[in-house]
């Protein structure tokens, strides 16, 4: 049997198209053809066959090259660690800097191995939304930029601990100052960036109270809108008395308006970043809970200090009042009033 010259490829393609090849060879092949020659024909035929298959599944798939975004939050295995257990001890910081895809520099940051994911506040408790989600704004009332924020308000030992966090981090990152920014560290000479000028690099998320303004602090998030990242899971629900809740439904970011009571999950996008604006560190929501039912609205509200409310009811505008404790000794049909004998004969006397 003539097996055509064609070189073998891999693939079902390659496949198909051998065999072709071979059954026109065959066909046309002007040599006589025995049964043996064809059966040997044929055992040939499926061992070369069976060697190509076999090549095929050996082939090993390149991986694919991933687009060249910043990495997005994804949930690690391990629960969040609530704020107020945050242990910097903790904390596990990358031996090297590297080149980020925009042009900056960052050092990795993980927390026991893995993502560094942080409870703000863990159920009943929550936090106050203090403005809606959505892209920054000038004084005007105009966008910058198209990239979403929010923020939570925090107790004031909740504020200093996320102080102190910051603190350790930049105090961490001191020996890799001058590979954070190397043309600072040029400019500086002798022993580069000075470690003071270091920490004034640092952009917190922070906003400081204001009591003045009765502004409690607050911690300000990244909020992902890009339908082909990762996104936050919103939920809406109720809280109960006895800590219960309703169970969830699905929310959206136009849910997390000012007022709204949240409790919510943060994540570390990749490390501790340096780049023209300086460092810092940029954390991502990635659970929020909206108790809807404890959301605080916009309006004015009334002063109700100095009045007491009693247990009963209010009437409808067509329901008569309630009747007073006199109402049988005033009772009243309306008709003329009358009057003894000596009554009138004593009014008439004088």
């Amino acid at each position: 049997m003539l097996i055509s010259g064609r070189r073998w490829q891999r693939g079902s393609d390659a496949r198909a198209t051998c065999l072709n090849d071979t059954s026109v060879s065959v066909l046309h092949s002007s040599r006589p053809r025995n049964f043996a020659n064809s059966e040997r024909g044929n055992e040939h035929q499926k061992r070369e066959t069976r060697s190509a298959r076999m090549s095929s599944l050996s082939l090993k798939r390149s991986p694919t090259t991933a687009a060249a975004n910043e990495p997005v939050p994804k949930l690690g295995k391990r629960s969040p660690v609530p704020l107020m257990q945050l242990d910097f001890e903790k904390l596990e910081f990358g031996t090297k800097v590297e080149q980020g895809s925009q042009g900056d520099r960052f050092v990795r940051l993980n927390y026991e191995g893995s993502r560094l994911e942080i409870a703000l506040k863990t159920l009943p408790d929550w936090a106050r939304a203090p403005f809606s989600a959505g892209p920054p704004k000038t004084a005007d009332g105009n966008a910058l930029g198209t990239a979403w924020g929010m923020a939570a308000e925090m107790t004031m030992e909740e504020y200093e601990k996320w102080a102190a966090f910051e603190a350790y981090v930049v105090k961490k990152l001191q020996p890799m100052r001058n590979e954070l920014f190397p043309g600072d560290a040029k400019k500086a000479g002798k022993g580069g960036i000075p470690e003071n000028a270091f920490q004034l690099k640092f952009n917190s998320k922070l906003v400081a109270p204001n009591p003045d303004k009765g502004y409690a602090p607050n911690l300000r998030v990244f909020v992902e809108t890009d339908p082909t990242k990762q996104m936050p899971k919103i939920q809406k629900m109720h809280l109960r008395e006895g800590n219960k809740c309703t169970r969830p439904i699905k929310g959206d970011v136009n849910d997390l308006v000012r007022g709204a009571a949240v409790v919510m999950v943060i994540s570390l996008v990749r490390g501790v970043y340096a780049g023209q604006t300086g460092t810092g560190m940029k954390f991502s929501a990635t659970g929020i809970d909206i108790l809807t039912n404890l959301q605080q609205t916009n309006a004015p509200e009334t002063d109700y200090s100095g009045v007491e409310f009693l247990n009963v009811e209010t009437p409808m505008d067509n329901q008569p009042p309630p009747p007073s404790a006199h109402a049988d000794a005033d009772h009243d049909d309306g008709g003329e009033d009358t009057y003894t004998q000596e009554q009138m004969d004593a009014a008439i006397g004088h």
